[in-house]
């Protein structure tokens, strides 16, 4: 329930403070005073769109806060979990700042958020009737909640709704997949063409290195040749090759050794000088026998480097990215398959879930159309003790052919979405002989106020929005069938928390908290105030509230026997 509701600098109320309590508040207040600032307030943390003109003048931001608690299994506590909300300790706080400048911001729990999921939050909290915005009957969707929760059917429209979505859901997945296939299956030239030709050269990302440094040797063969014998033969073929000189040096050590053996690891590194120049030599030799001089070798070569500076150009820059690509085409070539696998399981789900939807659809609408009846009586009935004798009360229900309609039904196809297979409207009619019209379209604030007030009567114990709000819900009504309204807000207190703006004594007096909304001057300015009576203020009130601003000792005596 709304246990505080916070404001300041809000229109006239400089600050004040409201702590609501269980079951019926009833406000009170002369014409003018400032009730409907109250619902203003209200309205702001519950999502509605808010002004710059609301913030009191002088000050640079108006604020206005509500706290909500609840039990942990309450049914509204699950609702506002589905929403994103971590209440804590079962409390929450809403939080509406509006700046002069005309920027306003919302919280919950101190979180910001956008004023959509305010919105959202508020249809959850509150239901406010009257002659304001939050109405709930005006809202031609919203019909269908009533008619199934008062026929029970609440869980059948949940199941209704979940399966549309899956429907939806699966569709759009479905829609998905077969757009990925068109795609792949639509590109499969192209990447044929492209498989081919990578795999017709079979790059290897080494090998440019070996073909650029084969290239090179063939560039370079007759030089190749030449030098390595012209090294060959001054290292050991030629006459006084450096291997000759070394061998008369060796020998001259030999004679040397004779006289100092200290010279003998010179003898030796010597030998291995002489040993390592004729391996040089001979490696050299044998290199330049088995270079040849081919020239188609050479055109292979740089056809081949060609080729893959082709792929590199087309495919990545790099013959590693060339392979990567291909292994992408690869893939694709198997996601072909894969989505076709996909595709199929997908069309099974959804013929399977279609087929759920349409008997969950039918069952609604079976259980809609023997409900109908019994609302509209019941509906009229209540309205009868409301001053209403002559009202019709109809709940029309209106279903549409289609062609691609998601249900079938004897033999035809009918359009569906999460609401069911229909839609639900109620008509009324205020006089006899008149036709029943839509209700949201010419039903007066007070009637509004009234038929929904029956409304959640009949619904009381199903309903899951726990707070409700009636301003103004007397209008019009005289003082006999404003006891009758009286006992019945007295009545669904049992079951909600109610607050009622009212200036009939009969509904005043049977409220379990009163506040009274008073207007005063100070300091030049208008202030609106709120005070909560007690006993003997409240006597006042409902006094004044009979008997206007000269309040007699019967009026008085009067009051306290109606609280009594």
């Amino acid at each position: 329930m709304l246990t505080r509701l916070y404001a300041k600098n809000f229109a006239l109320i400089e600050e004040t403070t409201i702590e609501f309590g269980p079951g019926l508040n009833v406000i009170t207040g002369e014409t003018g005073a400032g009730k409907s600032i109250l619902i203003g307030a209200l309205n702001s943390i519950l999502g509605d769109q808010a002004s710059a003109d609301l913030v009191r003048t002088g000050a640079d931001k108006c604020t206005v806060e509500g706290c909500f608690e609840f039990s942990p299994d309450h049914a509204t506590t699950v609702r506002l979990r589905s929403l994103g909300l971590d209440l804590q300790d079962g409390r929450l706080v809403l939080r509406r700042e509006i700046h002069a400048a005309g920027r306003s911001r919302a919280f919950a729990n101190d979180q910001a958020l956008p004023l959509k999921k305010l919105k959202e939050i508020g249809a959850v909290l509150v239901d406010l009737h009257g002659q304001h915005e939050h109405q709930s009957l005006l809202d031609v969707d919203l019909h269908a909640n009533f008619l199934d929760e008062f026929g029970g059917l609440a869980a059948q429209a949940v199941a209704v709704a979940e399966l549309y979505q899956r429907h939806r859901e699966f569709e759009h997945n479905l829609s998905a997949l077969r757009q990925e296939r068109d795609m792949l299956q639509h590109q499969e030239e192209l990447r044929q063409f492209q498989l081919e030709e990578i795999r017709r050269l079979d790059p290897d990302p080494q090998e440019e290195v070996h073909l650029e440094r084969e290239l090179n040797v063939l560039k370079n063969i007759e030089l190749l040749v030449t030098t390595s014998t012209e090294i060959f033969d001054a290292l050991y073929q030629a006459e006084g090759s450096i291997v000759e000189q070394l061998g008369r040096a060796r020998r001259q050590l030999d004679r040397l050794l004779q006289a100092d053996p200290t010279l003998e690891p010179h003898a030796t590194a010597l030998e291995g000088l002489v040993y390592g120049i004729e391996d040089v030599a001979t490696s050299l030799r044998d290199y330049a026998e088995k270079l040849e001089v081919r020239p188609e070798r050479a055109d292979q070569v740089r056809d081949r480097l060609n080729s893959l500076g082709d792929l590199k150009r087309k495919y990545g820059g790099a013959l590693e990215k060339v392979l990567t690509f291909v292994s992408q085409l690869e893939r694709q070539e198997n996601r072909i398959s894969e989505l076709d696998g996909e595709i199929e399981q997908l069309e099974k789900a959804v013929s399977q879930v279609l087929e759920q939807f349409g008997r969950a659809c039918r069952d609604l609408s079976q259980g809609r159309h023997a409900t109908t009846q019994a609302l509209s009586q019941a509906v009229e009935k209540g309205l009868k003790t409301l001053e209403m004798e002559q009202t019709t009360f109809k709940v029309e229900l209106t279903s549409s052919a289609d062609p691609e309609g998601l249900v079938e039904h004897e033999g035809e196809r009918w359009h569906a979405d999460e609401h069911g297979m229909e839609t639900v409207e109620f008509y009324i009619s205020a006089n006899p002989g008149e036709t029943p019209r839509p209700l949201a379209r010419i039903a007066s604030g007070g009637e509004i106020s009234r038929i929904m007030l029956v409304l959640k009567e009949v619904i009381a114990d199903k309903d899951t929005v726990s707070t409700l709000v009636f301003d103004e819900i007397d209008t019009g009504i005289s003082g006999r069938v404003a006891a009758t309204v009286g006992k019945k807000l007295h009545s669904l207190s049992a079951s909600h928390q109610l607050i009622a703006i009212t200036h009939l004594p009969q509904i005043a007096s049977v409220g379990q908290r009163h506040f009274s909304v008073r207007k005063r001057q100070h300091a030049d300015r208008t202030l609106t105030e709120v005070h909560q009576l007690d006993q003997e203020a409240r006597t006042e009130e409902i006094a004044y509230l009979l008997a206007g601003e000269q309040i007699s000792d019967t009026a008085r005596r009067h009051a306290r026997e109606m609280l009594k």
